[in-house]
């Protein structure tokens, strides 16, 4: 992969990531039991975590052109892995204040578990960022389930490439 495939690999990381916080952002004002303050305050914190990340790559853009293509690559090669960072604490942040707040996805309240689509009327739904299984197919697990858009962040965290598989 060059360096330019690679920036640019990181900018698609970090929209799904903007999509995947818009939508537990949504989720959390509608579902999460949380304070307006604290509302406002995991607000504050995946926006800041989003521009960061965005600008961090715009400075990789500038190093690649204004220095030579050794030092530029060393450089945002630092640069790069701290914005897979702050995306994947991000989404383990937004996956904590899923748990702390008691939701967790759809959950039988009297038996404490993740409702199954079978016999219980309810759909499954993304452990991570809610979306239900009618809007996005589904991996579904005992205890958990993941999405396509949430699988493809965090392939992209972990720096696994889904070349030729189709994701939604």
């Amino acid at each position: 992969m060059t360096f330019d495939e690679e920036i640019t690999a990181v900018e698609e990381l970090v929209q799904v990531a903007r999509d995947a916080a818009t939508e537990h952002l949504e989720r959390a004002t509608k579902d999460l039991r949380l304070s307006s303050k604290e509302l406002a305050h995991y607000e504050t914190f995946l926006s800041a975590t989003i521009l960061n990340a965005t600008s961090t790559l715009a400075r990789c853009r500038e190093t690649a052109s204004a220095v030579s293509a050794e030092a530029s690559a060393s450089i945002a090669q630092g640069l790069l892995a701290g914005v897979r960072e702050s995306i994947r604490l991000m989404y383990v942040a937004m996956t904590v204040v899923e748990e702390l707040a008691g939701s967790g996805g759809h959950r039988n309240p009297h038996q404490g578990e993740v409702a199954h689509a079978t016999g219980s009327g309810k759909h499954r739904s993304c452990s991570f960022c809610g979306k239900s299984e009618v809007a996005s197919r589904l991996v579904a697990g005992p205890a958990a389930n993941i999405c396509a858009s949430c699988t493809r962040l965090a392939c992209g965290v972990l720096g696994i490439t889904l070349s030729g598989i189709e994701t939604e």
